[in-house]
């Protein structure tokens, strides 16, 4: 696998649990500091990326990766 599809991966994934846990943060109405869920979600976008390229599995976020990749 080309290191600029698991860039674009780690992308997606990233923007994926930013969005998770920014949800999260805004309806448990600020209690957290901000920087722990994107902390936590740059540690979930790491594993994500990991596991995938590891499981060798295509699957939505493949797609996704390869749409970004012919955009940029």
């Amino acid at each position: 696998m080309l290191t600029k599809h698991k860039i674009t991966l780690f992308i997606v994934y990233l923007i994926l649990f930013t969005a998770i846990f920014g949800m999260i943060d805004y309806y448990a109405y600020d209690i957290l500091n901000p920087w722990i869920f994107l902390g936590l979600s740059l540690i979930s976008a790491a594993w994500a990326t990991y596991t995938h390229v590891k499981h060798h599995q295509k699957t939505k976020a493949d797609e996704i990766a390869k749409d970004i990749e012919e955009i940029l």
